[in-house]
């Protein structure tokens, strides 16, 4: 399991990996979606909005690569978490926010990391 100070330490190179690591496909085209808006290169998602790349998703906003995700807002490289806002390549989380890796940031420190990983 990593430490904050070791996600605060992870190039873009090493999270990206660890991204494509969780999402074992790449979608090409909206396949199976219903009442979705605005979404791109989704397959099997219900209710998303502005959402790219994400499969088995419902009721998600502005997120991309996600897998069977439920409710999340602005996540990326997640797989099957619920309620998120502002997460990144994490798994299985609930209710949480700021998130990197699994691995709990503050607002700033999760803005600082992304801005630095330039996402």
């Amino acid at each position: 399991m990593k430490t904050k100070e070791d996600i605060m330490k992870m190039s873009l190179q090493e999270l990206k990996k660890r991204r494509n690591e969780l999402l074992n496909q790449r979608i090409n085209t909206n396949i199976r979606c219903i009442s979705c808006s605005g979404c791109t290169n989704c397959s099997e998602c219900f209710g998303c909005t502005k959402c790219s790349h994400c499969s088995q998703c419902s009721r998600c906003l502005g997120c991309s690569d996600l897998l069977n995700c439920r409710g999340c807002t602005n996540c990326s490289g997640c797989t099957s978490c619920s309620e998120c806002l502002n997460c990144f390549c994490s798994v299985n989380l609930e209710n949480k926010k700021y998130m990197i890796c699994n691995v709990q940031l503050t607002k700033k420190e999760y803005e600082t990391k992304l801005k630095e990983l330039s996402l």
